[in-house]
């Protein structure tokens, strides 16, 4: 898989927000942040990433749901992969599938935080190259 594009961080987590900042630069991509929803979907409009990175539960419980939700429904932005990085299960207990919740929560892919550098690395790789087949 090549490294390459741009990313765009949403979270309200600063240790998150650096950690996987210099990961993914380490490997080649450009990444923006953002630490609340409103501050992502500016982002999106005056950047338009490559891929999203998105977090759950921000400023709200189901602000990355909203998040989501906004730009899969908007014709401009709805081709931008969103992977939905949370530790929701480990707050509550209840874990998501796409399998089984993919039709509403509006993402491309989904992690259990804590993640590990490789398997993120991974799964940014994967959405990228499924963006590309399919412009």
């Amino acid at each position: 898989m090549k490294a390459g594009g741009k990313i765009l961080l949403v979270d309200d987590d600063p240790d998150f927000l650096e950690m996987h900042k210099a990961v993914l630069r380490n490997h080649g991509y450009e990444v923006l942040t953002a630490m609340s929803g409103r501050e992502g979907l500016e982002r999106v409009r005056a950047e338009m990433p490559d891929l999203i990175i998105l977090d759950l539960m921000m400023e709200k419980h189901d602000a990355g749901f909203s998040f989501s939700k906004t730009l899969k429904t908007d014709p401009l932005f709805k081709r931008i992969p969103i992977l939905m990085v949370t530790s929701v299960a480990e707050a509550t207990g209840y874990r998501f599938s796409l399998e089984e919740d993919g039709y509403w929560m509006k993402t491309d892919d989904f992690l259990d935080k804590p993640v590990l550098p490789a398997v993120l690395l991974d799964r940014v790789g994967r959405l990228l190259e499924k963006k590309d087949e399919n412009p």
